[in-house]
């Protein structure tokens, strides 16, 4: 789903605005958002880009080693 920067930013608003008012939402946000983010690295990645910008996190790492087979796949 691709949104416009408009309704990015106000989607960033009413979350900010959830959040303070309530501590469960803001952690259940930033569960959502780091869930977001691991599946958009390892859809990079199954699709041959490099996702190398950062620091290597444990799924990548985990990537490297299935794609150099280094660990057997079922």
């Amino acid at each position: 789903m691709d949104l416009s920067r408009r309704e990015l930013r106000e989607i960033r608003r009413i979350e900010s605005r959830l959040a303070a008012e309530n501590p469960e939402l803001a952690r259940r946000f930033e569960q959502w958002r780091r869930s977001r983010d691991r599946v958009a690295e390892a859809a990079a990645l199954a699709a041959g880009r490099n996702p190398d910008q950062g620091p290597a996190t444990r799924l990548r790492r985990l990537w490297r080693e299935v794609l150099r087979g280094r660990i057997p796949l079922p």
